[in-house]
């Protein structure tokens, strides 16, 4: 609250205090370093999509059979680098892409883009259809997943199946903008104030106060190299634009007609002690498609990719290559 009541000072003092933080946020964007590109292996490609140029990975690629695609979350500092303990590891069996969502991570951040779930379900979408030219096995997280699953259900030639971690959008994030998130996002947009909230978001401290609470049961997890790579990668030029949307709630879907009608394989991934989208949420995507598959790690919140990565990707192996032979 302390850098939320500097801003509301700021806003009280008129001229002098605005001055005042920009000085601060030009300050914050010159003394964040560059993020860490070396956390997931492979090569790292272009691919110039109709909105900006999208970064991905790309790894074993001699591999035949289904590729994985790995979706990462939404918020402040996210990228591909979430996967970094999966990423590699599946690259040993399946031809695998894990690309950094428009807005976020090293991919471009075009101010003058409406970030919208359509927006990233259209990305998904064009990203199956001319990068890995052949359907895919969508791994996803949270917002992430809720765009997957709308893929999957408006374009199910393209996916093969589905892993969901804590998906979103049956009751958590699901709801649009009202006159309210209109009115933020439009103060996200100011200059200075705009800028000056978002410093506090993605703060180091913020950051790291989030990961503990929110992202990780054991907090060791929390290291120094990720809040410092997720610090650097929230103040690249543009990162606050997609954050503004997602905060504003433009990126929010509903996701329940659409997992319903969905047809094929899913498993669900949830932390049991998930305390930011609740196991309860499980529950009630199962009863919408009984067909979906639920797999709990226990002792874990919002991250059970990062926080038992070898039991993840087991999972991984296990469900994707049965799928291979079931086809």
């Amino acid at each position: 609250m302390g850098a939320i009541s500097k801003i509301w000072k700021a806003m009280l003092a008129g001229g002098a205090g605005m001055a005042a933080l920009a000085a601060v946020n030009a300050s914050i964007r010159r003394g964040a370093s560059e993020p860490d590109d070396s956390a997931l292996g492979g090569e790292t490609v272009i691919y110039e999509w109709r909105d900006g140029r999208i970064i991905y990975k790309l790894a074993g690629v001699d591999k035949a059979g289904t590729p994985i695609i790995f979706i990462h979350s939404i918020g402040a500092g996210v990228s591909s680098f979430m996967w970094r303990k999966n990423f590699d590891a599946l690259a040993e069996d399946f031809r695998v892409y894990a690309p950094d969502l428009l807005g976020f991570g090293l991919s471009d951040k075009p101010a003058n883009v409406s970030y919208s779930a359509d927006l990233y379900v259209e990305f998904i979408t064009d990203f199956i259809r001319e990068v890995t030219g052949a359907p895919a096995h969508l791994v996803a997280a949270s917002l992430g997943a809720a765009y997957c699953v709308r893929v999957a259900e408006e374009y199910p030639e393209l996916v093969t199946s589905l892993t969901l971690v804590s998906p979103t959008g049956a009751d958590n994030l699901r709801a649009r903008p009202g006159m309210a998130g209109a009115a933020f996002y439009g103060l996200m947009h100011s200059p200075v104030l705009g800028t000056s909230f978002y410093n506090a978001v993605a703060s180091e401290r913020s950051i790291r106060d989030y990961a503990r609470d929110q992202l990780f049961f054991d907090k060791r997890r929390v290291t120094d190299r990720l809040v410092a790579h997720h610090y650097a990668t929230s103040h690249l030029p543009g990162a606050q634009y997609a954050i503004a949307a997602f905060l504003s709630g433009y990126l929010n879907t509903d996701i329940r007609e659409a997992f319903a009608r969905v047809t094929q394989p899913v498993t669900l991934v949830w932390g049991k002690q998930d305390a930011a989208n609740p196991i309860e949420q499980a529950a009630e995507l199962l009863r919408l498609n009984p067909r979906a598959a639920l797999e709990i790690f226990d002792r874990c919140r919002l991250t059970p990719p990062e926080e038992y990565p070898d039991k993840f990707n087991a999972l991984l192996r296990r469900t994707l290559k049965a799928r291979l032979v079931a086809a």
